[in-house]
């Protein structure tokens, strides 16, 4: 055994869109990382309903690494790259191809260009 404190934190979209609800996810993330505590982090699916839902656990990791300041975030994940789009669809007709992204400097432009793929 590793004696090697775990937590389950359930998180839902709706709990981060408050200041009040992200505040309270960001301290007990806070204080479980200060006692040594490793968090694992899963959507609550619960409580989610389809309209305030992440989707998914990279989207989630992503505002928890903000959440906690990280300064790196890794994914354990069968995609080999960060896609400009879905690499497994078809891009419409006048479209590039999804081209994988192989560094990320600016996060906001990254997530920018995802937001203009989906739309």
């Amino acid at each position: 055994a590793l004696r090697q404190p775990i937590a389950q934190v359930l998180l839902s979209a709706d709990a981060l869109d408050s200041r009040s609800g992200y505040r309270n996810a960001q301290a007990t993330l806070d204080e479980l990382l200060r006692r040594g505590v490793i968090p694992v982090v899963n959507e609550n699916d619960s409580v989610a309903i389809s309209e305030l839902r992440f989707g998914d656990n990279d989207t989630l990791s992503a505002l928890v690494a903000v959440l906690v300041g990280a300064s790196h975030l890794f994914l354990a994940t069968d995609v080999d790259a960060l896609y400009t789009a879905n690499p497994h669809v078809a891009p419409p007709p006048g479209q590039p191809p999804a081209e994988p992204i192989r560094e990320v400097a600016d996060v906001c432009e990254a997530l920018a260009r995802a937001e203009e793929a989906a739309a």
